[in-house]
């Protein structure tokens, strides 16, 4: 069993064949998605998607640094909604993205840090973002990590949260597993220029990841130019146990385990 940890289902790159995707990825052996509601319009449309596949699919809620400027008090109040839900595994994805205009670093933590509360309201784990801007003064792992110290969740397993498709240093995944985060491992874990990050996942270990896409975003080497789906899930995994040098079964085993353990059973 393989579980998807991060996907966009609800983007209109699936509206033609969305429930064939899930059922092929179902036939892969990918049983359980976690779908990533984080802009105010598809939080809503995450709820439908869980409730049309109960077994399958399950949803994180958040607001995505983007909604810097338009997250209202309203707006945050209907999120709060959204996180009691029965299908809410966690908040998400919320973080700090340095690379796009979406605002300055005060306002992107101060978005932030409205949200993460509703971890210890809801005794449930967040699925960050970070994405370093194009100085090296534009740390975005450096900023949200320092943030966290201050974050008051406790969960009542091993791990607090996921740093969602990591493109971080040794030093910030260091820092992460420090805190209680997982390593989100997605397509860029194969491509042919990411040795670093593959030497980053070595070093962090099995006991340390969770497998994702990002769909339909970040397609494995293979599928590079393509849509991505939670069906390359298993192709993540055979190159993370060649990386890793084990086994297909025991990447499967463990990641499964790790997504339990962050998200719960469902």
């Amino acid at each position: 069993m393989l579980i998807e940890t991060h996907s966009h289902l609800n983007d209109k790159a699936f509206n033609a064949d969305r429930k064939e995707v899930i059922e092929r990825a179902a036939g892969l052996g990918v049983l359980k998605i976690v779908e990533i509601a984080c802009a105010p319009g598809e939080w809503a449309q995450g709820e439908e998607l869980a409730a049309a596949f109960p077994d399958k699919v399950r949803c994180a809620f958040g607001a995505h640094p983007e909604y810097t400027k338009t997250l209202t008090p309203e707006l945050m109040s209907a999120l709060d909604s959204f996180m009691a839900k029965p299908c809410a595994l966690a908040l998400g994805e919320v973080g700090l993205d340095y690379w796009w205009d979406m605002g300055t670093r005060e306002e992107q933590l101060a978005l932030l840090e409205a949200q993460l509360p509703l971890c210890a309201k809801f005794s449930k784990p967040a699925v960050f973002h970070a994405r370093n801007g194009k100085t090296p003064l534009q740390n975005a792992y450096a900023d949200l990590l320092e943030a966290l110290k201050k974050w008051s969740y406790r969960p009542a397993g091993k791990f607090r949260g996921v740093l969602h498709c990591f493109s971080g240093s040794w030093a910030d995944a260091r820092a992460g597993l420090d805190l209680g985060l997982l390593l989100g491992v997605n397509g860029t874990f194969t491509y042919k220029k990411n040795e670093g990050l593959r030497e980053t996942v070595r070093k962090a270990g099995l006991d340390n990841i969770v497998l994702e896409t990002d769909c339909p975003y970040l397609p494995p080497q293979s599928a590079r130019g393509k849509r991505n789906d939670p069906s390359f899930i298993p192709e993540i995994a055979a190159m993370v146990a060649t990386h890793l040098g084990t086994g297909n079964s025991q990447v499967a085993d463990k990641t499964t385990a790790n997504a339990f353990e962050l998200f719960g059973q469902f």
